[in-house]
């Protein structure tokens, strides 16, 4: 993380990650800290509006927010037939949340985030992500590693939605990107029950990750369903992943789920729905070519994410 001052205007400078680095004008620094856990800085920019960057890379902006939280949310709500019980791992901006809330059948929402400070420092400068979810009556919110409080839980819910940062090798979210995590995570589910992943990045240039992650989900899940999206706030184009107990799960349930909800949305809609599921050629020769599983034991991402010095 940089910033920096260039004719007189504020720039803040993403770190360089597999060769790209990215500056972003901004009009003043809302809050800037370091937690126990990573630095956290909330930036108001000219473009996206007030940004969240977690150890300088960024994770949220105000203006394009809804695309990422809405898909993450609601394919996975919409598969299932009544969603009463949802555990989000992650998510401490509480926008994830604050899509969960939509549904009425829902009565009881959890969200474990290891990061205590950052679940507050969201509370108080991202509203228009949270917009109040927190003191929903339904929700307990859970300060703990996500996948100690899985370990533990004897709980089971009809929907999971894990919402992590990216797991770079320092990162604690790391181990919550393998087979073995996946496999508590489904003896959590109902017998129907559904779980959304944060899929990473899918462009021709950076897709093993995803490509891995597919594939340590299919040892474990029998339907799992890539989609793809893109966030000009992201500069690149990346996915969640959809995974399902359910053998017989097809997408027309989804969809018309969707279609006989009151649920308005500002990006999803029924014809959006229908094609979420359609993959380009280069992932799905990258899923066969990218095979080797992420476990406990070798959980390295060696070779996927790279970060380089700034050269002023």
């Amino acid at each position: 993380m940089s910033r920096h001052h260039e004719n007189e205007f504020l720039w803040f400078r993403e770190p360089s990650l597999n060769g790209v680095s990215i500056s972003y004008l901004c009009d003043r620094v809302v809050y800037s800290g370091v937690s126990k856990f990573q630095r956290i800085d909330i930036i108001e920019t000219r473009l996206h509006g007030r940004m969240l960057f977690l150890d300088g890379v960024a994770q949220s902006a105000e203006k394009d927010e809804f695309i990422y939280h809405e898909l993450l949310v609601h394919p996975a709500m919409f598969s299932h037939p009544n969603p009463e019980r949802v555990l989000i791992i992650g998510g401490a901006e509480g926008a994830t949340l604050r899509e969960v809330l939509r549904h009425s059948t829902v009565k009881r929402a959890v969200l474990v985030d290891i990061d205590g400070e950052l679940v507050e420092i969201c509370k108080k400068y991202l509203p228009t992500w949270h917009q109040g979810s927190f003191e929903d009556p339904r929700v307990e919110v859970v300060i703990s590693d996500g996948r100690a409080y899985v370990e533990k839980c004897s709980e089971k819910f009809d929907v999971i939605i894990v919402d992590l940062s990216d797991p770079l090798e320092d990162s604690p979210a790391v181990f919550l990107f393998t087979r073995e995590f996946y496999l508590l995570i489904k003896n959590r589910l109902t017998p129907q029950g559904c779980v959304a992943i944060q899929g990473e990045g899918v462009s021709p240039q950076e897709h093993i990750l995803h490509a891995r992650i597919v594939n340590t989900l299919k040892e474990v899940f029998p339907v799992v369903k890539p989609y793809i999206y893109s966030l000009h706030s992201f500069h690149r184009p990346d996915a969640h992943i959809f995974t399902t107990l359910q053998k017989d799960w097809t997408p027309e349930d989804m969809v018309a789920r969707f279609a006989k909800s009151k649920i308005t949305l500002r990006y999803l809609s029924t014809t959006m729905m229908e094609k979420l599921f359609v993959i380009p050629p280069y992932l799905q020769e990258a899923y066969e070519r990218h095979r080797q599983i992420i476990t406990d034991a070798n959980p390295s991402f060696e070779g996927v994410y790279h970060r380089t010095a700034l050269i002023a």
